[in-house]
């Protein structure tokens, strides 16, 4: 049985959302039940995906089946305010800082009005350990009315096969966020002392700071660790910016109506 982790580690295009509108909010998720072939499993097998599906993760206390067949029940931790002078986000494994322009990091198309925003992790606690199975950033408290996947320049839907999305390439268990007015700073930062970003624990993100531009960087581990994970808008019924949210592709597909969490 392919978990999604392998899938978007061995593919680097994970399976993506396929049509229709997936209502919700940054904070609640109305299931959709889409399912959508992937380009790298068999013909007859598909894996249901939904860019929504991870918010339902910030209700703590709930209960998620994750892709390793076990139940877990899902916290959330206030990881810190993220300041972003431009409104220009940068998503990326911040080992790669370093050689950022070799590795085409770059801001994410979709911008935001320059600001100071909220941070959620949201893990899942099994019996003898706790991952990050989300990210998200606050940009308005507004419900979401429909999802769209986070591009950087050049990355066109068009390219994409059914299943398929672009993501965020994690070679050290950690993704950064922060502005990319900050980017060369740090990489500097991250070149003179590259354990400055290393996360030890789940529920410990660490926070670095370009006191020059006013940005910070916050980062923090990645579900069960390398991979490749897809960033996700929601957007209002206005079209703005509610939220972002990275999806660590933990979960199982949505239970069938006949399935139940453990008592």
């Amino acid at each position: 049985m392919w978990s999604r982790r392998q899938v978007l580690r061995l593919a680097l295009v994970p399976v993506a959302v396929g049509g229709g509108a997936i209502l919700g909010g940054c904070s609640m998720y109305q299931p959709s039940g889409t399912s959508v072939p992937s380009a790298s499993l068999g013909p007859e097998e598909t894996i249901p995906w939904s860019p929504g599906q991870a918010a339902e993760l910030f209700r703590p206390g709930s209960r998620h089946l994750l892709d390793s067949g076990e139940w877990a029940t899902a916290t959330t931790l206030p990881a810190g305010v993220l300041h972003l002078p431009t409104g220009r986000l940068v998503a990326a494994d911040p080992s790669w800082l370093m050689s950022w322009e070799r590795s085409g990091i770059a801001p994410f198309t979709a911008t935001v009005p320059p600001g100071s925003y909220p941070l959620t992790l949201a893990l899942v606690e099994g019996p003898e350990d706790k991952h990050v199975a989300a990210a998200k950033l606050a940009i308005r408290d507004e419900p979401v009315a429909a999802w769209e996947m986070a591009l950087r320049p050049g990355q066109d839907l068009g390219t994409l096969r059914d299943g398929e999305a672009f993501t965020v390439g994690v070679d050290v268990a950690t993704i950064a966020l922060f502005d990319t007015v900050a980017l060369e700073a740090m990489a500097r930062r991250t070149e003179e002392d590259p354990d400055s970003y290393y996360v030890d624990q789940a529920d410990r993100p660490v926070e670095l700071h370009d006191h020059a531009s006013g940005a910070n960087l916050i980062a923090f581990n990645t579900g069960w660790g390398d991979g490749g994970y897809p960033v996700w808008i929601g957007r209002t019924t206005t079209g703005a910016a509610a939220c972002f949210v990275i999806d660590m592709a933990m979960l199982a597909p949505p239970p069938t109506p006949t399935s139940s969490s453990p008592s």
